[in-house]
Protein backbone atom coordinates (compact mmCIF):
# COMPACT_ATOMS: atom_id res chain seq x y z
CA UNK A 1 0.00 0.00 0.00
CA UNK A 2 2.86 2.36 0.97
CA UNK A 3 4.72 1.48 -2.24
CA UNK A 4 1.61 2.24 -4.30
CA UNK A 5 1.18 5.58 -2.56
CA UNK A 6 4.83 6.45 -3.19
CA UNK A 7 4.46 5.50 -6.85
CA UNK A 8 1.40 7.70 -7.21
CA UNK A 9 3.17 10.58 -5.45
CA UNK A 10 6.20 10.18 -7.72
CA UNK A 11 3.97 10.13 -10.80
CA UNK A 12 2.22 13.32 -9.65
CA UNK A 13 5.58 15.04 -9.11
CA UNK A 14 6.74 14.01 -12.59
CA UNK A 15 3.52 15.30 -14.18
CA UNK A 16 3.72 18.63 -12.31
CA UNK A 17 7.38 19.00 -13.29
CA UNK A 18 6.56 18.28 -16.93
CA UNK A 19 3.71 20.81 -16.94
CA UNK A 20 5.96 23.42 -15.30
CA UNK A 21 8.71 22.78 -17.86
CA UNK A 22 6.32 22.97 -20.79
CA UNK A 23 4.82 26.20 -19.46
CA UNK A 24 8.29 27.67 -19.06
CA UNK A 25 9.31 26.52 -22.54
CA UNK A 26 6.18 28.02 -24.04
CA UNK A 27 6.84 31.29 -22.27
CA UNK A 28 10.38 31.36 -23.70
CA UNK A 29 9.30 30.73 -27.30
CA UNK A 30 10.31 33.50 -29.67
CA UNK A 31 7.74 34.39 -32.31
CA UNK A 32 9.42 35.71 -35.44
CA UNK A 33 7.47 37.69 -38.02
CA UNK A 34 8.82 38.91 -41.33
CA UNK A 35 7.79 42.14 -43.04
CA UNK A 36 8.41 43.33 -46.59
CA UNK A 37 8.24 47.10 -46.49
CA UNK A 38 8.76 50.01 -48.85
CA UNK A 39 12.11 51.78 -48.87
CA UNK A 40 10.41 55.06 -47.98
CA UNK A 41 9.23 53.55 -44.69
CA UNK A 42 12.75 52.21 -44.07
CA UNK A 43 14.49 55.44 -45.10
CA UNK A 44 12.20 57.46 -42.83
CA UNK A 45 13.30 55.44 -39.79
CA UNK A 46 9.69 54.86 -38.68
CA UNK A 47 9.99 51.10 -38.24
CA UNK A 48 13.01 51.52 -35.99
CA UNK A 49 10.67 53.34 -33.61
CA UNK A 50 7.48 51.33 -34.05
CA UNK A 51 8.96 47.81 -33.93
CA UNK A 52 10.60 48.14 -30.47
CA UNK A 53 7.37 49.60 -29.12
CA UNK A 54 5.39 46.65 -30.47
CA UNK A 55 7.89 44.09 -29.20
CA UNK A 56 7.74 45.79 -25.79
CA UNK A 57 3.94 45.65 -25.72
CA UNK A 58 4.00 41.95 -26.60
CA UNK A 59 6.61 41.29 -23.90
CA UNK A 60 4.24 42.83 -21.33
CA UNK A 61 1.73 40.17 -22.39
CA UNK A 62 4.31 37.43 -21.89
CA UNK A 63 5.29 36.92 -25.55
CA UNK A 64 8.80 37.18 -26.97
CA UNK A 65 8.46 38.62 -30.48
CA UNK A 66 11.20 39.32 -33.00
CA UNK A 67 10.10 41.49 -35.94
CA UNK A 68 12.41 41.42 -38.97
CA UNK A 69 12.00 43.40 -42.17
CA UNK A 70 13.33 43.78 -45.69
CA UNK A 71 13.05 47.13 -47.48
CA UNK A 72 12.23 46.99 -51.20
CA UNK A 73 9.90 48.79 -53.60
CA UNK A 74 6.17 48.16 -53.15
CA UNK A 75 6.09 45.94 -56.24
CA UNK A 76 8.83 43.72 -54.86
CA UNK A 77 7.26 43.73 -51.39
CA UNK A 78 4.00 42.47 -52.83
CA UNK A 79 5.84 39.78 -54.81
CA UNK A 80 7.50 38.62 -51.58
CA UNK A 81 4.03 38.34 -50.06
CA UNK A 82 2.80 36.44 -53.10
CA UNK A 83 5.64 33.92 -52.73
CA UNK A 84 4.96 33.53 -49.03
CA UNK A 85 8.38 34.88 -48.03
CA UNK A 86 6.88 37.25 -45.46
CA UNK A 87 3.98 37.48 -43.04
CA UNK A 88 3.22 41.16 -43.57
CA UNK A 89 3.45 43.57 -46.50
CA UNK A 90 3.64 47.33 -46.02
CA UNK A 91 3.06 49.13 -49.32
CA UNK A 92 1.91 52.37 -50.92
CA UNK A 93 0.77 51.14 -54.31
CA UNK A 94 -3.04 50.76 -54.16
CA UNK A 95 -3.41 49.29 -57.67
CA UNK A 96 -0.92 46.50 -56.93
CA UNK A 97 -2.39 45.97 -53.48
CA UNK A 98 -5.88 45.60 -54.95
CA UNK A 99 -4.68 42.91 -57.35
CA UNK A 100 -2.91 41.13 -54.49
CA UNK A 101 -6.09 41.12 -52.43
CA UNK A 102 -8.33 40.14 -55.37
CA UNK A 103 -6.07 37.19 -56.14
CA UNK A 104 -6.53 35.92 -52.59
CA UNK A 105 -2.99 36.38 -51.31
CA UNK A 106 -3.95 38.92 -48.68
CA UNK A 107 -6.04 38.07 -45.65
CA UNK A 108 -6.81 41.68 -44.74
CA UNK A 109 -5.61 45.21 -45.46
CA UNK A 110 -5.78 48.50 -43.60
CA UNK A 111 -4.51 52.01 -44.32
CA UNK A 112 -2.52 53.13 -41.27
CA UNK A 113 -0.83 56.36 -42.40
CA UNK A 114 -0.49 58.82 -45.24
CA UNK A 115 1.57 61.69 -46.55
CA UNK A 116 2.01 63.18 -50.01
CA UNK A 117 4.15 62.73 -53.07
CA UNK A 118 6.06 65.87 -54.00
CA UNK A 119 8.04 67.02 -57.02
CA UNK A 120 11.50 68.34 -56.22
CA UNK A 121 13.99 69.99 -58.54
CA UNK A 122 16.65 72.69 -58.95
CA UNK A 123 16.51 75.36 -56.27
CA UNK A 124 16.57 78.18 -58.82
CA UNK A 125 13.51 76.64 -60.57
CA UNK A 126 14.60 77.50 -64.13
CA UNK A 127 11.37 76.12 -65.65
CA UNK A 128 9.12 78.02 -63.21
CA UNK A 129 7.61 74.72 -62.11
CA UNK A 130 6.45 76.15 -58.76
CA UNK A 131 3.92 78.33 -60.56
CA UNK A 132 2.55 75.49 -62.69
CA UNK A 133 -1.18 74.84 -62.08
CA UNK A 134 -0.96 71.01 -62.02
CA UNK A 135 1.50 68.16 -61.61
CA UNK A 136 0.69 66.97 -65.15
CA UNK A 137 1.63 70.38 -66.61
CA UNK A 138 4.83 70.35 -64.55
CA UNK A 139 5.79 67.00 -66.08
CA UNK A 140 5.06 68.37 -69.56
CA UNK A 141 7.41 71.29 -68.91
CA UNK A 142 10.17 68.96 -67.73
CA UNK A 143 9.69 66.69 -70.76
CA UNK A 144 9.83 69.58 -73.23
CA UNK A 145 12.99 70.92 -71.60
CA UNK A 146 14.48 67.44 -71.28
CA UNK A 147 14.23 66.50 -74.95
CA UNK A 148 16.10 69.75 -75.71
CA UNK A 149 18.84 68.80 -73.28
CA UNK A 150 17.84 71.45 -70.74
CA UNK A 151 16.55 69.22 -67.91
CA UNK A 152 16.99 65.79 -66.37
CA UNK A 153 14.40 63.66 -64.63
CA UNK A 154 15.51 60.85 -62.32
CA UNK A 155 13.00 58.03 -61.99
CA UNK A 156 13.29 55.17 -59.55
CA UNK A 157 12.37 52.78 -62.35
CA UNK A 158 11.81 49.95 -59.89
CA UNK A 159 8.04 49.30 -59.85
CA UNK A 160 7.82 50.90 -56.42
CA UNK A 161 4.79 52.84 -55.25
CA UNK A 162 6.56 56.09 -56.09
CA UNK A 163 7.57 54.84 -59.52
CA UNK A 164 4.01 53.71 -60.25
CA UNK A 165 2.66 57.12 -59.21
CA UNK A 166 5.23 58.79 -61.45
CA UNK A 167 4.21 56.66 -64.44
CA UNK A 168 0.56 57.42 -63.70
CA UNK A 169 1.32 61.15 -63.88
CA UNK A 170 3.22 60.76 -67.18
CA UNK A 171 0.18 58.91 -68.52
CA UNK A 172 -2.18 61.68 -67.40
CA UNK A 173 0.14 64.17 -69.12
CA UNK A 174 -0.09 62.09 -72.32
CA UNK A 175 3.67 61.42 -72.41
CA UNK A 176 5.88 58.36 -72.62
CA UNK A 177 9.12 59.66 -71.05
CA UNK A 178 11.18 56.88 -72.62
CA UNK A 179 10.26 57.93 -76.16
CA UNK A 180 13.30 60.21 -76.49
CA UNK A 181 16.52 58.54 -75.35
CA UNK A 182 18.95 61.42 -75.20
CA UNK A 183 19.83 60.79 -71.56
CA UNK A 184 17.40 63.28 -70.04
CA UNK A 185 15.28 60.53 -68.42
CA UNK A 186 17.33 58.38 -66.02
CA UNK A 187 16.05 55.27 -64.25
CA UNK A 188 18.09 54.79 -61.08
CA UNK A 189 16.78 51.36 -60.10
CA UNK A 190 17.44 52.41 -56.50
CA UNK A 191 15.51 53.36 -53.41
CA UNK A 192 14.13 56.82 -52.76
CA UNK A 193 17.03 58.13 -50.72
CA UNK A 194 19.63 57.15 -53.32
CA UNK A 195 17.45 58.53 -56.12
CA UNK A 196 17.25 61.89 -54.36
CA UNK A 197 21.03 61.97 -54.06
CA UNK A 198 21.36 61.32 -57.80
CA UNK A 199 18.92 64.16 -58.51
CA UNK A 200 21.03 66.40 -56.27
CA UNK A 201 24.25 65.50 -58.11
CA UNK A 202 22.65 66.07 -61.53
CA UNK A 203 20.59 69.12 -60.49
CA UNK A 204 17.57 67.25 -61.82
CA UNK A 205 13.93 66.60 -61.00
CA UNK A 206 12.37 63.64 -59.25
CA UNK A 207 9.12 62.55 -57.63
CA UNK A 208 9.53 61.64 -53.99
CA UNK A 209 7.50 61.43 -50.79
CA UNK A 210 7.47 63.93 -47.96
CA UNK A 211 8.89 61.46 -45.42
CA UNK A 212 12.06 60.70 -47.38
CA UNK A 213 12.43 64.36 -48.37
CA UNK A 214 12.37 65.49 -44.74
CA UNK A 215 14.97 62.89 -43.80
CA UNK A 216 17.31 63.74 -46.69
CA UNK A 217 16.79 67.44 -47.39
CA UNK A 218 19.87 68.54 -45.43
CA UNK A 219 21.94 66.51 -47.90
CA UNK A 220 20.22 68.15 -50.87
CA UNK A 221 21.27 71.83 -50.91
CA UNK A 222 20.62 72.25 -54.64
CA UNK A 223 17.02 70.93 -54.56
CA UNK A 224 13.73 72.28 -53.26
CA UNK A 225 10.05 71.30 -53.26
CA UNK A 226 8.34 72.63 -56.40
CA UNK A 227 4.92 70.90 -56.31
CA UNK A 228 3.39 69.62 -53.10
CA UNK A 229 0.22 68.36 -51.42
CA UNK A 230 -2.83 67.84 -53.62
CA UNK A 231 -5.51 65.22 -54.18
CA UNK A 232 -3.56 63.65 -57.07
CA UNK A 233 -0.45 63.33 -54.90
CA UNK A 234 -2.05 61.68 -51.86
CA UNK A 235 0.17 58.81 -50.71
CA UNK A 236 -1.44 56.17 -48.46
CA UNK A 237 0.43 53.42 -46.63
CA UNK A 238 -1.26 50.10 -45.94
CA UNK A 239 -0.49 47.06 -43.84
CA UNK A 240 -1.50 43.73 -45.40
CA UNK A 241 -1.51 40.37 -43.61
CA UNK A 242 -0.44 37.59 -45.98
CA UNK A 243 -3.03 34.82 -46.02
CA UNK A 244 -0.51 32.02 -45.45
CA UNK A 245 1.51 33.88 -42.83
CA UNK A 246 3.59 31.56 -40.66
CA UNK A 247 2.84 33.49 -37.46
CA UNK A 248 -0.57 34.82 -38.40
CA UNK A 249 -1.75 35.61 -34.86
CA UNK A 250 1.32 37.70 -34.10
CA UNK A 251 1.12 39.33 -37.54
CA UNK A 252 -2.47 40.32 -36.77
CA UNK A 253 -1.34 41.78 -33.46
CA UNK A 254 1.21 43.92 -35.31
CA UNK A 255 -1.49 45.18 -37.66
CA UNK A 256 -3.77 46.01 -34.72
CA UNK A 257 -0.89 47.83 -33.05
CA UNK A 258 -0.22 49.97 -36.14
CA UNK A 259 -3.84 51.07 -36.33
CA UNK A 260 -4.25 51.23 -32.56
CA UNK A 261 -1.66 52.26 -29.97
CA UNK A 262 0.95 52.78 -32.69
CA UNK A 263 -0.98 55.72 -34.16
CA UNK A 264 0.34 58.02 -31.43
CA UNK A 265 3.94 57.07 -32.20
CA UNK A 266 3.36 57.57 -35.93
CA UNK A 267 1.84 61.01 -35.36
CA UNK A 268 4.68 62.12 -33.11
CA UNK A 269 7.53 60.79 -35.23
CA UNK A 270 9.54 63.58 -36.80
CA UNK A 271 7.91 66.49 -34.94
CA UNK A 272 10.96 67.22 -32.79
CA UNK A 273 13.44 67.00 -35.66
CA UNK A 274 11.42 68.55 -38.50
CA UNK A 275 8.63 70.49 -36.84
CA UNK A 276 6.02 68.19 -38.38
CA UNK A 277 5.21 64.47 -38.45
CA UNK A 278 6.86 62.52 -41.26
CA UNK A 279 3.70 60.42 -41.62
CA UNK A 280 0.19 61.38 -40.60
CA UNK A 281 -1.73 58.67 -38.73
CA UNK A 282 -4.93 57.70 -40.48
CA UNK A 283 -6.82 58.03 -37.19
CA UNK A 284 -6.30 61.81 -37.27
CA UNK A 285 -6.86 62.35 -41.01
CA UNK A 286 -8.97 65.39 -41.76
CA UNK A 287 -12.29 65.09 -43.55
CA UNK A 288 -10.86 66.23 -46.91
CA UNK A 289 -8.23 63.48 -46.95
CA UNK A 290 -10.81 60.87 -45.97
CA UNK A 291 -13.03 62.12 -48.78
CA UNK A 292 -10.13 61.83 -51.27
CA UNK A 293 -9.48 58.28 -50.11
CA UNK A 294 -13.15 57.45 -50.65
CA UNK A 295 -13.31 59.13 -54.07
CA UNK A 296 -10.21 57.32 -55.30
CA UNK A 297 -11.42 54.02 -53.81
CA UNK A 298 -8.19 53.49 -51.90
CA UNK A 299 -9.72 51.85 -48.82
CA UNK A 300 -10.58 48.33 -49.99
CA UNK A 301 -10.20 44.70 -48.97
CA UNK A 302 -11.32 43.05 -45.71
CA UNK A 303 -10.21 45.34 -42.90
CA UNK A 304 -7.71 44.05 -40.35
Amino acid sequence: MIKAALAISLAIIVIISAITYLSYAASRRIYVIYIATTTSIRDSGLLDVVIPLFEGEMAKQGFSVDVRYSAVGSGQAIEMGRRGDVDIVIAHAPALERRFMDEGYGLCRKIFAYNFFILVGPRDDPLNISNTPSIQEAFRKIFNAGIKGDAKFISRGDNSGTNLKEMEIWGLAGIDPRIVSNGWYIESGKGMGDTLLIAENLNGYTLTDTATWLRFKDKLPHLKVLIEASRELLNVYSVIIVRNAGSIDVAMEFSRFLIGEGQKAIGGYGVKEYGQPIFKPISSADSMVLQWIKEMNMDFGPSC
